[in-house]
């Protein structure tokens, strides 16, 4: 598997280096990304996959520094307490999605649909790039509201160079009739999809997240549509979504070192080794760390740990903790607290039968090891997440085949076991057992622990945190710096991320339209997205 892997990663590198780049110029985004009428669309998806969650520059900017630390998941890096921890705006950091995805994975897409649309022999091949682009497009529009859509990446099929920002309910929409669509036209007796990282060509998995997808986008819209949302989640069950951890959606990265435009290993374990290749600023937050401790969470012990160096290699969170009294709290970082300037005095402990000094710095818990492997897999969505869609729509009344209760026992389970994806230890049924056993659903408090475990569920992908956050209130949380001097957001956890300040000079007159629908006509983060109505 490891070999079938890297030849896979070593295909994509080369075409990385001759059909592909990451410049953000508008034209470059609207130009087709090959003239060869013979690239096999496979490849292609090989390409897109590998970009998804390999990329550091989006992961970190839009990821790290801002949507993770609102959340309160991971704190400590500069840049992230800076900017996301003390509510400053930053330009360029908010569009780095916009700018890396719309030159690269959209136009590539796009791309793709195009060329095995309406051909026979390309049915499969055609309904995955149709299934990958309503992911792509939904990361963001979720981050910015209204966006090119309808017309994004038509420049060399249509001449389209300046595409419309559609509405965002409209993008909604067409996400349902395509998912839908896509996950119908599937069909296991026709053509075999190769260099597929996240299913290996499985037909029947790659439906089963197309619905799964369905799934978390019919949950989007419980504020503001709720009749849409279950019409969509019941459809999306009914098709069949992920069954157990073997369906997750997993991207499989090899060890590359992080250089500029370079793809291969994971996105996020760059992001978290981002101070040098072997030194990690990030730490677990107090926000985060205390909830796992409320609910008796066997997971906190393999997310983060204490490390005697920058190089991880010694493992030293049984000394902290036992000259903390075994009191994991004081192994957390309030959020927006920068890792340095909240350490406390160094300790001496017995490590490995030699007396050794602990530095303040590292008496944290960080990332554990398993995440900031370069090699790190990525799950792009997981078991777990589908079942507490399940359990909160269950909760709604909606027709799921369980209750709720049976739904969140099964997310539960299936949240710890899915640590093992990425080697960490597997955690003993009992302990397991005892865990879920000890946090049922509560009258009353059903939608708090359902969404709450989404959060945790979330804690690599900060973006789908934030979303979810942003839908349902919870976790409820606070603004850690909410001083006017510096705080640019009013106090408050933005509720999108601005504009790019290139498209009002590339593609102004309809930037300024969709500004205009937007409250007091303002491209403001602080406005909300359609879904998120208040």
């Amino acid at each position: 598997m490891e070999n079938k892997i890297k030849s896979k990663i070593y295909i994509f590198l080369l075409l990385a280096a001759t059909l592909f780049n990451s410049c953000a110029d508008f034209e470059e985004m609207n130009q087709n990304p090959t003239t060869s009428t013979d690239m096999d669309p496979n490849l292609m998806l090989t390409t897109i996959q590998m970009q998804l969650s390999g990329g550091r520059y989006e992961q970190w900017r839009n990821g790290f520094i801002y949507a993770t630390e609102w959340m309160q998941l991971w704190t400590g890096e500069y840049a992230s307490v800076e900017y996301g921890g003390k509510g400053q705006k930053n330009d360029a950091y908010m569009s780095a999605l916009w700018d890396v995805q719309y030159p690269r994975e959209v136009k590539n897409i796009t791309d793709m649909v195009e060329r095995t649309k309406d051909v026979e022999s390309q049915t499969n091949i055609n309904a995955v790039s149709r299934i990958m682009r309503v992911l792509i497009f939904s990361r963001l529009t979720d981050i910015y509201g209204d966006i090119p859509y309808s017309q994004a990446g038509k420049g060399y099929y249509e001449g389209i160079l300046t595409p419309v920002y559609d509405r965002q309910e409209d993008i909604y929409n067409d996400f349902f009739v395509e998912l839908a669509a896509a996950t119908s036209a599937l069909d296991e007796s026709k053509d075999a999809i190769t260099n597929d990282f996240y299913f290996e060509g499985d037909i029947a998995k790659w439906r089963k997240f197309g619905n799964s997808l369905r799934l978390r986008l019919a949950m989007r819209l419980t504020k503001v549509n709720p009749d849409k949302a279950r019409t969509e989640a019941e459809a999306a069950i009914a098709g069949g979504v992920l069954q157990g951890n073997d369906d997750a959606a997993v991207m499989k990265h090899i060890d590359v070192a992080f250089g500029g435009g370079v793809f291969g290993g994971n996105g996020v374990s760059y992001v978290f080794m981002n101070v040098s290749p072997s030194e990690s600023a990030f730490r677990i937050t107090s926000t985060l760390g205390n909830y796992m401790l409320e609910t008796s969470d066997p997971r906190l012990a393999l997310i983060a740990a204490c490390y005697l160096d920058d190089n991880q290699r010694t493992d030293v969170t049984p000394q902290v903790l036992a000259n903390y009294e075994n009191n994991y709290r004081r192994l957390f970082q309030p959020p927006s607290t920068f890792v340095y300037d909240s350490a406390p005095a160094p300790i001496v402990a017995d490590v490995a039968g030699v007396e050794t000094e602990i530095a303040g710095k590292f008496q944290f818990m960080q990332p554990a090891k398993y995440f900031t492997a370069t090699n790190a897999p990525y799950i792009v969505m997981s078991y777990a997440e589908t079942e507490l869609w399940m359990a909160e729509a269950a909760f709604r009344g909606w027709n799921t085949g369980s209750t709720a209760q049976e739904h969140f026992q099964r997310a539960l389970d299936a949240g710890v076991k899915q640590l093992t994806i990425y080697g960490a230890p597997a955690v003993g049924q009992p302990t397991i057992d005892g865990f879920v056993a000890a946090n049922p659903l509560e009258s009353g408090k059903e939608l708090e622990q359902i969404n709450s475990q989404l959060w945790i569920n979330f804690l690599l992908n900060g973006q789908e945190a934030y979303a979810n956050w942003r839908r349902s209130g919870y976790p409820a949380l606070v603004y850690p710096n909410r001083d006017p001097a510096v705080n640019q957001s009013n106090g408050e956890i933005p509720r999108r991320m601005q504009y790019p300040v290139n498209e009002y000079l590339l593609n102004n007159a309809n930037v300024e339209e969709a500004k205009g629908r937007m409250t007091g006509a303002a491209d403001s983060w602080n406005n909300r997205v359609w879904w998120d109505a208040e």
